[in-house]
């Protein structure tokens, strides 16, 4: 993933246990908050794919994502709002 010139990560490939709990740790800047939001589809891959239980979801119906994103607990630094959606949208985001 980059913005502009500059590169965050490339040529990831990640493969997590069903059913245990990780962590991702790293120094600040590193791009872990950009992982985690590819992971979830707030943010698109330039190239390649991202596969949660069988589904490519930079591929997948907005329906899909949905169902997707409940397989996940996602709590922000800072409390952060989602940075890809309208304040009506991140208010009704936990609602849905």
């Amino acid at each position: 993933k980059s913005f502009g010139s500059q590169n965050i990560w490339r040529d990831v490939s990640l493969t997590l246990p069903e059913g245990e709990v990780s962590a991702l740790l790293g120094p600040s800047g590193t791009g872990k908050s950009v992982f985690l939001k590819t992971l979830i589809g707030l943010l698109h891959p330039e190239q390649g794919s991202v596969i949660i239980d069988g589904t490519d979801i930079t591929q997948c119906s907005a329906k899909e994502l949905y169902e997707i994103r409940k397989l996940f607990g996602v709590l922000f630094q800072d409390g952060a709002l989602f940075g890809s959606m309208s304040l009506y949208d991140n208010i009704a985001f936990p609602l849905r």
